[in-house]
């Protein structure tokens, strides 16, 4: 809690002392400001034409559209809200819903009075991701499952069946090595790509991040063990790439696409990604869920990793009826979130786009609404991009061979211990 009472101090100080422009003018349109990290391209441009057909129809309200880098979203909440200015709307990932929730720098939207219509068109389960506290601060506009992404030319050519278990896995990686193909590739540099390949092996097992209350680290269990010592063991044996220790998103992409491997965790980008990028033809592609041991280790149930990219007001809005109004137009009532759509980099929150008759270009959409129908999230934990970094080394280092994989995940909880200590 030490931290979270410094930090709070410095954002009331912060808001104190700042002065804010006035931004409802009589007969000028109300100034609303979209900050958008991250998204494809698919996706950004889509929000362009968006909030030009909104600024068209509208004479009361203006949106500004501000498109940022992914990687900078954490920093620019901690700069906006320690001030108390800055854009009134932000696309985030679900995880800052806690650290920023607590601070004070996202709006709960359950305040508006007709939340809950829009909390009924949302698969439910989807809605524990930007919850805290008994508020939800944030709408959950496109969830990201993980998956097996499979290269069915290489399965098929052998008739091989795809892997439910890690130990079906193995044995289809002894097949194939002796061919010259690998079952398995994934990123394993020191980045948070190789983290997002081992929580979900981690979560199949029955294993999670932390204990039950967040004091303690629980992925250096017998579930994290497991499943490090299976990935250890993959490229062991040679059924993954010899240089995936020091692989990054595109170098495992570019291997996997070009037919060298047969089988990657990945998620819904995978489909535009490696189609767009490399030229894979998506008639090979399909998806299943990620394989699990045969007897679960952990204490937890086996869950998919779920990642949520969500809508928040900001907690320092001086419009934030405004907002709302431009929230439910832009990204609740718009059809787009009706229909999946590859080109937006994740599949849809809402009920409706999963009704019979809905059509779309996703490659293995049942099996990825239906992962996304037990699925678990990373924490919300103020911490936890310093926390999948720790995990993410843990996992390299075990990779290349330096620790046994019960030494790297040890001194990994040491540290995250320490960081769970601060709160």
């Amino acid at each position: 809690m030490k931290y979270l009472l410094a930090l709070k101090l410095i954002v009331l100080a912060g808001i104190l002392s700042c002065s804010k422009p006035e931004r409802i003018v009589p007969g000028e349109p109300v100034k609303v400001i979209i900050w958008e990290f991250g998204g494809l391209p698919g996706m950004q441009a889509w929000t362009k034409q968006a909030v030009a057909g909104f600024n068209a129809s509208r004479d009361d309200i203006e949106i500004e559209l501000e498109q940022r880098d992914w990687a900078t979203q954490r920093e620019s909440l901690i700069s906006t809200t320690i001030l108390g200015d800055g854009p009134d709307i932000v696309r985030v990932h679900h995880k800052y819903s806690v650290e920023f929730g607590q601070l004070g720098g996202l709006y709960p939207l359950d305040s508006f009075e007709d939340f809950h219509k829009i909390k009924d068109l949302i698969i439910d389960n989807v809605w524990e991701q930007v919850y805290y506290d008994g508020r939800y601060y944030g709408i959950p506009v496109t969830m990201a499952p993980f998956i097996l992404a499979i290269n069915t030319s290489i399965l098929s050519e052998y008739n091989l069946e795809v892997p439910e278990t890690w130990e079906d896995f193995e044995e289809l990686g002894s097949f194939l090595s002796e061919r010259g193909i690998h079952a398995f590739t994934m990123p394993g540099g020191v980045n948070l790509d190789t983290a997002y390949r081992f929580l979900p092996l981690l979560m199949k097992a029955g294993g999670r991040v932390f204990d039950q209350n967040w004091t303690k680290s629980a992925f250096n269990g017998p579930a994290g063990i497991a499943a490090l010592e299976f990935l250890v063991n993959l490229k062991k044996n040679g059924f993954m790439p010899a240089a995936s220790a020091a692989y990054r998103f595109d170098e495992n992409a570019a291997h996997w696409s070009s037919g060298k491997a047969a089988l990657s965790i990945e998620g819904p980008w995978w489909q535009n990604a490696t189609s767009g990028n490399y030229g894979f033809d998506l008639n090979k592609l399909a998806l299943a869920p990620v394989p699990r041991p045969l007897k679960k280790i952990g204490d937890s149930p086996s869950a998919t990793l779920l990642d949520v990219f969500m809508m928040s007001i900001t907690g320092y809005t001086p419009v934030p009826e405004y907002a709302w109004e431009v929230m439910k137009a832009l990204y609740v009532e718009d059809p787009v979130w009706r229909a999946p759509n590859p080109d937006l980099g994740g599949i849809p929150t809402q009920k409706a786009a999963y009704e019979n008759g809905i059509e779309s270009d996703y490659i293995g959409l049942d099996v990825m609404a239906e992962e996304g129908k037990n699925s678990v999230g990373w924490p919300g934990h103020p911490s936890i991009t310093e926390i999948q970094r720790h995990i993410a080394d843990a996992v390299n280092i075990a990779l290349v061979g330096t620790m046994t994989p019960k030494e790297a995940l040890d001194q990994a909880a040491e540290s995250v211990n320490e960081i769970l200590s601060e709160y």
